[in-house]
């Protein structure tokens, strides 16, 4: 009788800069028969070549295309350090200055972190690898069979560099190097895409005090203990023999295990919620018709509902409906009167993956239109999804500004949806709710209803990104323009205490409900 082997297991490797997730996955691959990779490399071979043609490390519309034309190769060690630029060996372009100064405005772009996240996970394919980088757990493996996150002290890195780079270490370069490596951590740990953070269920591994090979030993003991207790164990001849072929056994054998080990949450539960929310699913459900009737009921009960231009959202076909953002009610007041003017269609929203472990809740919102996010990773996670969506031909829900206004007033927005309708071509419908936060102030748990009050709520005219910018303008200005745009549309439908920072972008609109 043959037997299939058992696959490898897959590594996800995370860690600062400095941490040595390359020099130290490199050599526990090594021991234990894995392939590595360090997916860095992507980043730095998309740079070399966006210098070689002239492309602004900015500018991911056009980064973004080019790379389908990166591979890796193996050295010969089993780990994949070749690089390929069209076919050709460009290994050597990578460690130059002007790619070390350039490579990090690269690795920021969303455009750029998403044409690269699919590359990254085929290398997977098969098992039996360790993949290192700053977002691995968390964004490109988050179902990896074991996610580590190697750590050190920031001045235990910098002692390891300026021994590497044999410096004083009283001198003032090595100052700066500790200045620099400090800088550099608050910079992957605040950024706003794919920030540096640990995967919930990491195992850590802290080298401070350690060596080299210490280390080592580690991260291999950690792989060892994660393949020794994913093989099932081997069953016994009494177990065969008691086994039936009956068909109801069999129907049972074939169901998935919906249990984990501590008996909490079972994990293969949440996975079923995930795995119901990223259903492309465009058709109303009961729940979500019964969840807007509820939601228009609580929002008339705390105050008094006026809606403007109901007839400018779309009866079929992709769109963007952009809200300002000034309270809790903003979903409550909007999405529940959306919901019954878009046909037999139903809304899409993106959700923190958190939200889906709430018990009931998480069930409501799997079923009812939410797609999971990574908190921590929301910028790539999101635009991925919500390009799907609308190029599907949905329709999606998005807050510019990305989080509620303090004082009401619109604040500074992010490019991202308007980098959304610009790659799907989607209309975009403006909506300003006005007052809402007199109603449910940001930091209160709940609504006040007394006085009541009138929140109003004004929906635009659908336009597109290609009626709104000049014929002759760049890439690099088009996210700019586009998202000044959309906000001052939205600024038009707005009462001037809530226009804030975009009143002048309002000024110059049209009549916008008309």
């Amino acid at each position: 009788m043959t037997t299939t082997p058992t696959p490898r297991i897959v590594v996800a490797l995370d860690g600062p800069a400095s941490s040595g997730k390359s020099s130290v996955g490199a050599a526990a691959a090594a021991r234990l028969g894995l392939r590595f990779v360090d997916t860095g490399i992507f980043y730095r071979a998309l740079t070399a070549l966006a210098l070689r043609e002239g492309v602004a490390p900015d500018d991911g519309v056009a980064l973004a295309p080019m790379a389908a034309r990166v591979a890796l190769g193996d050295d010969g060690s089993g780990v994949l350090s070749r690089v390929l630029l069209d076919g050709r060996d460009a290994t050597d372009e990578l460690r130059s200055d002007a790619v070390d100064a350039a490579v990090s405005t690269v690795a920021r772009i969303p455009e750029v972190r998403a044409a690269l996240l699919q590359r990254q996970r085929d290398l997977t394919a098969g098992g039996g690898i360790i993949v290192a980088g700053r977002d691995i757990g968390t964004v490109v493996l988050p179902d990896a069979g074991l996610k580590l996150f190697l750590d050190a002290s920031v001045e235990e890195r910098a002692n390891r560099r300026i021994a590497q780079r044999g410096l004083d270490p009283q001198g003032e370069e090595a100052a700066l190097v500790r200045e620099q490596l400090g800088a550099r951590d608050a910079q992957d740990r605040g950024r706003e895409v794919a920030p540096l953070v640990a995967a919930a269920d990491a195992v850590h591994v802290n080298s401070d005090g350690i060596g080299f090979d210490a280390t080592v030993d580690q991260v291999v003991a950690a792989v060892t203990k994660a393949e020794s207790s994913s093989v099932p164990a081997p069953e016994s001849a009494s177990a065969k023999a008691e086994r039936s072929p009956r068909p109801e056994r069999a129907e049972r054998a074939e169901k998935p295990d919906r249990s984990d080990a501590t008996g909490d949450e079972p994990g293969a539960k949440r996975n079923r919620k995930l795995e119901i929310a990223m259903r492309m699913d465009n058709h109303r459900t009961w729940l979500t018709t019964g969840f807007s009737f509820l939601c228009r009921c609580f929002a008339r009960a705390v105050c008094s509902v006026q809606f403007e231009g109901l007839d400018n959202l779309p009866k079929d076909g992709p769109a963007i409906i952009a809200i300002n953002h000034i309270s809790s009610l903003d979903a409550l007041v909007a999405g529940a009167w959306i919901n019954e003017h878009i046909g037999d269609r139903r809304m899409h929203w993106l959700g923190k993956r958190s939200l889906f472990d709430i018990p009931v809740f998480g069930w409501m919102i799997a079923y009812g239109g939410v797609h999971p996010v990574d908190r921590g990773n929301a910028d790539v996670e999101a635009y991925r999804l919500a390009s799907r969506l609308l190029k599907a031909g949905f329709v999606l829900i998005v807050y510019p500004e990305g989080t509620r206004s303090p004082d009401g007033a619109l604040q500074e927005a992010k490019d991202g949806v308007a980098m959304l309708a610009m790659g799907t071509g989607a209309p975009i419908v403006p909506v300003g709710v006005n007052d809402a936060d007199l109603v449910w102030r940001k930091g209160r748990a709940l609504p006040s209803p007394f006085p009541r009050r009138k929140v109003t709520v004004r929906f635009g005219k659908p336009f597109t990104v290609a009626e709104v910018l000049p014929k002759d303008v760049d890439r690099k200005s088009a996210k700019g323009l586009a998202t000044r745009a959309i906000m001052g549309r939205i600024a038009a439908l707005l009462d001037p205490r809530h226009r804030g920072i975009y009143a002048d972008d309002a000024a110059a609109q049209d009549t916008p409900t008309a």
